[in-house]
């Protein structure tokens, strides 16, 4: 089947993956006649969906097993089942399952830019996905209960390591109006494959120090600034009679911090002439204004601990790579695939990305149990966690 990647994690279905395979190669044809020139979405989105097209088939390949691992050993007929896309981008997964004919797509994303373009897009497609919600987990929360929506399964990719307070997000999950909910995010920031951690390490050292110009197709939201520079300013704002090396010396401290945790920093350094907050890893870095990540570099057993203190059965599980168009190139992923399937927690350091893939069998939890959450969000610090993260 063109579209279905092999492992031993796939559900054994063969109908339901003969569907996925199927809808795959309609929404590939679907998505090859969009001219996203003429579609009136944004420039960023007409780029990222752009890239997407490029390499539609591998795209497609990995949403179909994240959605593959979202389905396994659902008992619930398609039309019933409600899924939820988060953090959509240009909501081409969105597509996919409503192609597959998922009863209730949700498409959610932070970016209004993006929810507005992916509306577009799935009208463009003939697609209709269900719902767009705009906004971040507490919004979807307040949709769900004020429609009376219960989900079967969330699901993302290249999300998670972007998102600034994890620990918060995950344990918000079990907050969502679900009798049985599957849980399937997929993540580019293999701190585990060498490779990758320092490709991605020189990145957070470019956007830590150096300004960048403008490209075509940017996300306004993403700012192009140096983040040690844009500390440097809140810290100036905040606490205009510091003195310049002292200024440097908190900008330097509070790396990995948003604007609030910044200036409560500086508080405590007034008082104190110290700061608690340590960075704990060499180059991991946030937007401070948005707490967007530099693609978070964090290790995969940290989410199992975050998820299985809240109840879920969770575990970590290892991506495969996409099949190149070159033979030699084909030759290697093959091999590297094979690694991948008989090396059990070693694969993590051959993979290109990795799935966080967690059950929840409860009831939903009300919302009295986000107060841990809030209470981190409040102080602007990246919450304590059973271990750090990275």
């Amino acid at each position: 089947m063109e579209y279905i990647l092999g492992g031993p994690t796939l559900p054994r279905d063969p109908e339901l993956l003969r569907q996925i395979n199927l809808a795959a190669g309609r929404l590939d044809e679907k998505l090859r006649k969009l001219d996203l020139g003429r579609l009136g979405i944004s420039e960023y989105n007409q780029g990222y969906l752009g890239r997407k097209l490029a390499g539609l088939k591998n795209v497609l390949r990995r949403y179909a097993y994240l959605l593959a691992l979202a389905l396994a050993d659902n008992r619930q007929p398609l039309a019933e089942f409600t899924f939820v896309d988060y953090g959509g981008g240009s909501g081409v997964l969105s597509l996919l399952a409503k192609e597959l004919g998922i009863g209730r797509v949700i498409y959610d994303d932070i970016y209004d830019v993006s929810c507005k373009d992916a509306a577009i897009i799935a009208g463009a497609t003939g697609i209709g996905v269900d719902d767009h919600v705009c906004g971040d987990m507490d919004a979807l929360i307040r949709y769900l209960e004020e429609r009376s929506l219960s989900i079967n399964a969330i699901s993302s990719h290249d999300v998670i390591e972007h998102i600034y307070d994890m620990e918060g997000y995950l344990r918000s999950l079990r907050l969502l109006p679900s009798d049985s909910l599957r849980v399937v995010f997929g993540c580019g920031s293999n701190i585990k494959h060498p490779l990758i951690r320092r490709k991605l390490m020189k990145n957070h050292l470019e956007c830590e120090y150096r300004n960048r110009d403008r490209q075509w197709g940017h996300k306004e939201r993403d700012s192009l600034r140096s983040y040690l520079d844009m500390r440097k300013e809140i810290i100036r704002a905040y606490a205009p009679a510091l003195s310049e090396d002292t200024v440097e010396r908190i900008a330097r401290l509070t790396r990995g911090l948003m604007k609030r945790g910044i200036e409560k920093s500086v508080d405590e350094y007034r008082a104190r002439g110290e700061i608690s907050y340590k960075p704990d890893h060499p180059t991991n870095t946030c937007d401070p204004y948005t707490g967007n990540w530099a693609e978070h570099l964090i290790r995969p057993e940290w989410f199992e601990d975050i998820l299985k203190d809240e109840g879920f059965k969770a575990q970590v599980l290892s991506g495969y790579y996409p099949s190149p168009a070159a033979p030699y190139k084909r030759v290697i992923t093959t091999l590297l695939n094979v690694g991948i399937k008989y090396l059990g927690k070693w694969s993590l350091y051959l993979a290109p990305y990795y799935i966080v893939y967690a059950d929840y069998r409860g009831k939903s939890a009300s919302r009295g149990g986000s107060a841990s959450r809030e209470s981190a969000q409040s102080s602007g610090l990246p919450p304590t966690s059973t271990g750090s993260p990275r």
